[in-house]
């Protein structure tokens, strides 16, 4: 789908949703009080465009219901999320404030390219099809991933090691296309095909990983990261996307001076550490970058 914002093909407001229910909304205010600062960076700052530094802020399009990177805290009014706190911290660095406005998740593209607002921050993959009409500052990775039970049990790491395995999947995602074109590859090896439970929802793929239903679940490793921070002990994902896909700032055409900042002032924030800092919070780990790129995504 043109506007979905990872690998999976069911709308983000429903992964939202079946991301709060496995969450059961733990993370909220005590999230939002743990506050990660930085130092602003005169080098940086003066990359900014003329009129940003004038504004004092940067105009900030999001759709904000993708926890963990950002959603509304408890008082159904505070945004929170990791991307609201590197948000934050990028402000810090560029000595101005990016101040967000919510918005539905394919709106974001056609408001930039009308110039209503500066940038856009809502875990976005960088695509080819989008670079067409907007520009990325890529800060993050993920994609198709594994769930698996605390200490890996089956030593998963990769689809070729899913062989003769129980897999528990989300019903409408590309991890089922992924998950039968392992099998195929099982089979023409000589081993047992993948086992494939199909479940309509990403509590019940958790529910089929407690009981013991499946061995493994293939989840976007953003969302299968969060389920693991929110079940601290019950699980883990092993390793790194087995299709890794890029998350980027994203920009309207033509802002080469503000892409060149923002990708500095995310450089910088890597190099310190406050940006593994913020990955941390949130459990996200797993999809940390060492360098900030320029329309870097596949």
């Amino acid at each position: 789908m043109g506007n979905e914002r990872r690998r999976h093909a069911r709308s983000a407001s429903a992964t939202a949703a079946a991301l709060f229910l496995v969450g059961a909304m733990l993370v909220g205010t005590a999230h939002a009080d743990t506050a990660i600062a930085t130092k602003a960076d005169p080098k940086i700052q003066a990359m900014l465009p003329a009129k940003l530094k004038e504004a004092g802020q940067i105009r900030v399009a999001s759709n904000v219901e993708y926890p963990p990177f950002e959603y509304f805290d408890t008082d159904n009014t505070t945004i929170i999320g990791l991307d609201k706190d590197l948000a934050e911290a990028i402000g810090q660095k560029l000595g101005v404030k990016l101040e967000f406005q919510h918005m539905s998740f394919d709106a974001i593209i056609p408001a930039l390219a009308a110039n209503r607002y500066d940038m856009a921050m809502s875990a976005m993959t960088d695509t080819e099809e989008r670079r067409k009409k907007v520009d990325f500052v890529d800060y993050f990775t993920s994609g198709g991933g594994f769930l698996v039970k605390q200490g890996n049990p089956k030593n998963i790491h990769s689809l070729a090691d899913i062989c003769g395995i129980s897999v528990a999947i989300d019903k409408g995602t590309t991890e089922i296309d992924d998950a039968k074109k392992a099998s195929d590859d099982c089979v023409k090896a000589g081993k047992p095909e993948v086992s494939a439970k199909i479940l309509p929802g990403t509590s019940q793929i958790v529910l089929a990983l407690q009981a013991g239903r499946a061995d493994v679940a293939m989840i976007d490793t953003a969302a299968g990261a969060y389920i693991a921070q929110q079940h601290k002990g019950s699980f883990e994902v092993p390793g790194t996307s087995y299709a890794p896909r890029r998350y980027g700032l994203v920009l309207p055409k033509g802002s080469d001076e503000l892409a060149k900042a923002l990708q500095a002032s995310v450089q910088a924030l890597i190099d310190e550490g406050t940006y593994g800092k913020i990955l941390a919070k949130w459990g996200q780990e797993v999809g940390a970058i060492k360098t900030a790129t320029i329309n870097d995504g596949q």
